[in-house]
């Protein structure tokens, strides 16, 4: 009797647990059958859409107010944002001529009060976000005030949205509402640097400006955005630069320096000189900068840097020999002639990856420049590193696969 009462107990959690299954099958099921229906009416939406812009486009109308009003007022700031990003061209690819047209019909000063209502005042943060985002894709300055006004808010993403959305006008004016918000707030700066890259070369003397600032952090992130365009201008105050107490400034400005397009036998000297510098980070950049300047002549610069103490100023040194590595090659045979290990090891190690090694190993099987490959595999073997050799000849053909194996065993053999 007692065991019939657990038994019961067991097909009740058992019934339960079939009922649960059933129902948990069932919601994900109606799920899935809802999301592929919102999906399908997102989608046909915009196939409509796509078939009165291609027509609009094709009968060459002027989007005008009166030829888009009754267009735009059935196209919701989802489906605008749908069309400028292309973010559903699996389903439906709109072509540029599209999407400029619509982008002029929705700049009508009826539906931009709209989207700025909505990026006020919408309750719904998402609503908003997306406002702000048609009014930076848009493109007109007058939005830019709008804009402005929701980077000073607290919610991040909005915050965030709001920048993206400035980087897509493209104006010295959302320039200028982007660096001043890097220079009151840390937070999304390599966003905004990165965004900025992209903006025309106009907005440089506003950038300087911010690379003034007493605040090391500021003015290093200005610094790293100056050397993405051209500092020509400005070459007696970057020298300044790279002499700052702070050593992130220094090597902001060495990158400042090789992005000097006329003044690069000025700038080689005082680079050279911040190879000695006593921040690894400086020395790491002033060799990345000398490589921008000099081409493969930065190779006698910065060899003798393979020698330093921080290991990403050695790796910054490989980056280069793996760059230039016809005119390192000599180099990395004093290299694997010597003791030094680490030296020998970032030698094989841009060979590799430059793809030389395999280029010397197939020279060894053909006529090409036959005996200065072998010598340069022998050194290799020598010093220690036929595993890498054995790895790069497995790449190959069979035929020079066959070929090398023998010189090799006659190297181990010698």
């Amino acid at each position: 009797m007692h065991y019939n009462y657990y038994s019961d107990i067991v097909w009740a959690i058992d019934w339960a647990l079939v009922f649960i299954i059933i129902l948990t099958s069932a919601v994900i099921l109606l799920y899935a059958a809802a999301k592929d229906r919102r999906w399908n009416r997102r989608r046909d939406g915009l196939l409509g859409i796509k078939k009165d812009l291609y027509e609009m486009v094709l009968s060459g109308k002027d989007p005008s107010y009166p030829a888009c009003q009754l267009f735009i007022s059935s196209v919701t700031p989802q489906q605008f944002m749908d069309i400028v990003t292309n973010r559903n061209k699996t389903a439906v690819f709109f072509n540029a001529a599209e999407q400029g047209f619509l982008k002029n019909c929705f700049a009508i000063p009826k539906q931009i009060e709209r989207l700025e209502r909505t990026a006020k005042f919408s309750l719904n943060k998402w609503r908003r976000i997306e406002a702000i985002l048609c009014l930076g894709y848009i493109g007109k300055k007058e939005t830019i005030g709008i804009i402005k006004k929701a980077l000073s808010g607290r919610d991040s993403d909005i915050i965030y949205f709001a920048i993206i959305s400035l980087g897509q006008i493209r104006t010295k004016e959302s320039a200028r509402a982007l660096l001043k918000y890097l220079r009151k707030n840390r937070s999304n700066s390599y966003k905004i640097i990165s965004i900025l890259e992209g903006f025309p070369a106009e907005i440089t003397d506003d950038i300087f400006e911010l690379v003034r600032d007493r605040d090391p952090d500021v003015c290093q992130k200005a610094a790293t955005l100056l050397s993405k365009f051209d500092t020509s201008p400005y070459i007696k105050e970057l020298k300044d630069l790279v002499r700052d107490d702070s050593a992130g400034i220094r090597a902001a400005g060495c990158d400042c320096l090789a992005s000097c397009r006329i003044c690069k036998e000025e700038t080689t000297g005082i680079l050279k000189a911040c190879l000695k510098d006593d921040n690894w980070l400086v020395r790491r950049h002033a060799v990345l900068a000398l490589e921008k300047v000099m081409g493969n002549k930065a190779i006698e610069e910065v060899i003798d840097m393979i020698n330093d103490v921080s290991w990403l100023v050695v790796d910054a040194v490989r980056d280069v020999m793996i760059a230039h590595v016809e005119r390192a090659v000599p180099y990395m045979e004093k290299f694997l002639k010597g003791s030094y290990d680490i030296a020998k090891k970032y030698s094989l190690s841009a060979l590799e990856e430059s793809g030389y090694l395999a280029k010397l190993l197939k020279n060894t099987a053909s006529d090409i420049d036959k005996d200065r490959a072998l010598h340069l595999v022998e050194l290799i073997v020598k010093a220690g590193y036929l595993s890498s050799i054995e790895s790069a000849v497995s790449t190959l053909e069979p035929a020079t696969r066959s070929k090398i194996a023998g010189i090799l065993a006659g190297i181990k053999q010698a």
